[in-house]
């Protein structure tokens, strides 16, 4: 059998992932809701840059924001400080008559 075309092993600049800074999880009660609602949030890094993604908080308490968002098509987490979050509003889909 002739070998598949394409990409094997780590996906391209995947390899180059440098995670941001991110809180402890937290220990008390944690918000988890059934969907979870789109925002921007301001990740800052190790070098002392700071980078804002498009996500989705998928857990919150009242001070820290479990943020989730895709990068290097892969989806990320951490835990941040709730300032560095903003929402985000989400375009209704359109559908299409057949």
């Amino acid at each position: 059998m002739a070998e598949r075309p394409g990409w094997h092993g780590i996906p391209p600049s995947a390899d180059r992932y440098v995670p941001p800074l991110q809180l402890d999880a937290p220990r008390g009660a944690v918000t988890e809701p059934p969907s979870s609602p789109a925002l921007w949030v301001d990740l800052d890094y190790p070098d002392g840059s700071r980078r804002t993604a498009k996500g989705f908080a998928m857990a919150w308490t009242g001070t820290m924001v479990l943020a989730q968002w895709i990068e290097y098509s892969r989806a990320r987490e951490a835990w941040v400080d709730a300032a560095q979050c903003r929402r985000r509003t989400l375009e209704p889909r359109t559908t299409h008559a057949a």
